[in-house]
């Protein structure tokens, strides 16, 4: 059994948002002795010691610092995201209809909708409350089950047909159930959650989620079918190939952004200034060292790729597509849509070889539409060359996904080799 499988399913369940995902975070790190600082703080950073900082509850940076300057020897970093394209609650959810207590919702990123109506649902993410100072709450209801309910096939004007067509402003009420109304009812749960009232609720960040746990499939359990893949596998082997990772001359970084399925347009996503500050904060005040630093340095956009599909074969490029549990995929792309950095590939190619890490590839077909990643944002905006790679899946942004299972343990191996390298950046 690969030795990450149940770690990793332990991380997803605990992580219904992305709040709870960089807690989290913030929990593996504190355990293997990472350094929590503070964005207002004044920062004392010793070479060879072990630090984090989290902005806005969703992002996150950690790093090993480095035994030589910054200026010299660089980053190495490898950076995912937190969120998940979802279904979240409107701030004034309340909708009754026929007795029915419904709660509205909207859209966040490009989720697969089909699969998210006739299953038991749940809501989680952080609450601001007002009982005296403002405090944030994070909040994860499973006692309170909610679901989106499909029309009869006996209704639809074309008996027929099985197609899945919505109007996203009239048909996504989430049933809550009859009685009061659906956010009293909501309330009641947080309270509950919350051992106490903590106040007037005064803003809220609720996504819905599968209440089903993450599970193993397969007669080896080679397979994991669960919610979230799409970013959280990217984030569990990144932080947890830091985390074993061993100080080096140059210092190693694992980022955890917000908001990259929204365009990362946030102060905590990767259009933001964060690890640019966080970068800066490292290599010193002078602005000349930080340019050095960036020339050192190399970037990886870890975010999931596409597996081919076995009944849509014809969806993706016949040679380019990568296979389930045969390790982490280097993205390609001449539009940009990921980072476009050939000296940065070679020399990620190059480590994993030696360090024996099987590596496959993954480009969209010319005439498909085609997603994005935080790499050419996070590349452009810092000024350090990078790759995109990504473990293979299927069913990305359904409600539940389906990985394999082996590939955590390559794609953490990957991450280690690049930290454990010493083979100087050609960029």
């Amino acid at each position: 059994m690969p030795q990450y499988a149940e770690s990793f399913l332990s991380y997803i369940d605990r992580s219904p948002s992305p709040y709870h995902a960089i807690a989290e975070a913030v929990a593996l790190l504190t355990a293997a002795g990472f350094a929590p600082l503070e964005e207002g703080e004044r920062w004392a950073l010793k070479s060879g010691g072990a630090y984090f900082v989290v902005r806005g509850g969703k992002s996150i940076v950690a790093w090993r610092q480095g035994s030589a300057p910054a200026s010299e020897a660089g980053f190495r970093l490898v950076a995912a995201h937190s969120d998940s394209p979802v279904l979240k609650l409107r701030p004034r959810p309340d909708l009754e209809a026929k007795g029915l207590r419904l709660l509205t919702a909207d859209v966040y990123g490009g989720p697969l909708l089909s699969p998210w109506f006739d299953r038991e649902l749940k809501l989680a993410g952080a609450v601001w409350c007002g009982g005296g100072t403002v405090k944030r709450h994070l909040v994860d209801l499973p006692k309170l089950p909610v679901r989106l309910v499909s029309l009869a096939i006996h209704l639809k004007s074309d008996k027929g047909s099985d197609s899945f067509t919505l109007d996203r402003e009239k048909d996504l009420a989430v049933f809550v159930g009859q009685g009061k109304p659906g956010f009293d009812l909501v309330q009641e749960a947080i309270t509950v959650a919350l051992g106490g009232d903590p106040g007037p609720i005064l803003s809220i960040d609720l996504s819905l989620g599968d209440v089903a746990p993450a599970v193993r499939l397969g007669a080896e359990g080679e397979l994991i079918s669960a919610p979230r893949l799409d970013n959280l596998f990217s984030a569990f082997t990144a932080l947890t190939a830091l985390i074993e990772s061993q100080p080096a001359e140059a210092t190693l970084g694992a980022i955890v952004y917000d908001a990259e399925e929204i365009g990362s347009q946030t102060y905590a996503g990767a259009r933001s200034n964060f690890v640019e500050s966080v970068v800066d904060r490292i290599v010193g005040s002078v602005p000349e060292d930080v340019w050095r630093a960036k020339a050192h340095s190399l970037i990886v956009s870890a975010d999931m790729a596409h597996a081919e599909h076995p009944s849509f074969t014809a969806a993706t490029d016949p040679v380019t597509v990568p296979a389930l549990n045969g390790g982490l995929a280097v993205k390609t792309g001449v539009q940009g849509n990921y980072a476009i950095g050939p000296a940065a590939e070679a020399w990620f190619l190059k480590v994993c070889e030696e360090a024996k890490v099987p590596l496959q590839r993954f480009r969209y077909r010319c005439d498909h539409g085609r997603g994005s990643s935080i790499g050419p944002m996070a590349t452009s905006g810092l000024g350090i060359a990078g790759i995109d790679v990504g473990a293979p899946m299927l069913a990305m942004h359904s409600v539940r996904e389906l990985a394999g299972t082996a590939d955590l343990e390559a794609s953490i191996k990957a991450f280690a080799a690049m930290y454990a390298s010493k083979e100087p950046l050609a960029i």
